[in-house]
């Protein structure tokens, strides 16, 4: 899948033109996708009618998928966040394992004797139901955002086009550009994080675009088109000052 491509321009030195899109949410519900096609296929090698063992498996593997998608696409997990809760996971298992050896209280086999209770069981049509209803959508979307959502990078322009027409500008200037990933999910996934573009003077957040896939392929990109024509806040002061000079001595004809 084609996320961004580049292509020449008129810039100096040979320069690049950068062309990527940018998706909804939707976009993170692809390993929910494939794993319906695959276990299908997997549950077919099996002859249909898998050992218990086996279905049991296959149930997992389809309810953790779900679980991740879910929370990929329903809650931003920052940096900060993750680390907070990996911490206490950690905890708690260090405490499970605890009180298994210093109080004799088993813990992980209480836990796993409840989840095998459970008696859980994978039906291949219902995830390949769900794939199947998910697919359509999925293409939906793709082909929606590749009409509406085209963003264009040049060394010395910013643009968003929908429709084939421009709907946002901004010229290059001494603006910044840099990169965010506020949910470490959708980094696992896509690789997608948010990319910000700042005012000169890197203060001022003048557009942020979100879900933005392959952002570290799509960064160096664009620092290598921005290099070409590196502008300083300076420069551009000393060139309205000289241009200011120029137009008040310049005869009006």
């Amino acid at each position: 899948m084609a996320w961004f491509r580049k292509k020449s321009s008129g810039a100096p030195g040979g320069a690049k033109a950068i062309v990527f899109y940018t998706y909804p949410k939707l976009l993170f519900v692809w390993p929910l996708i494939l794993l319906g096609y695959v276990l299908w296929i997997v549950d077919g090698s099996l002859g249909g009618e898998p050992p218990q063992s086996h279905d049991e498996v296959l149930a997992w593997i389809w309810g953790l998928g779900l679980i991740f998608t879910i929370l990929a696409m329903g809650v931003d997990l920052g940096r900060n966040t993750m680390a907070f809760w990996v911490v206490v996971i950690i905890a708690l298992l260090m405490l499970a394992l605890w009180l298994t050896d210093a109080k004799n209280i088993p813990v992980f086999r209480e836990f796993k004797e409840f989840f095998a209770g459970l008696d859980a069981s994978y039906s291949p049509g219902l995830g390949l139901m769900v794939s199947i209803c998910l697919t359509i959508p999925y293409i939906a979307m793709y082909l929606w955002s590749r009409l509406n959502d085209k963003w264009r990078f040049t060394h010395n322009e910013f643009e968003h086009r929908s429709f084939g027409k421009v709907d946002w500008s901004a010229a290059r200037a001494a603006k910044t550009v840099r990169t965010s990933y506020p949910d470490v999910l959708e980094a696992i996934l896509c690789l997608a994080g948010d990319l910000i573009i700042y005012d000169a003077r890197g203060s001022k957040i003048i557009r942020r675009i979100p879900h933005v896939p392959l952002l570290p392929l799509v960064r160096r990109r664009i620092d290598v088109i921005l290099e070409v024509t590196a502008v300083t806040t300076a420069q551009i002061e000393d060139e309205q000052d000289s241009g200011e000079e120029s137009g008040d001595d310049e005869p009006v004809r």
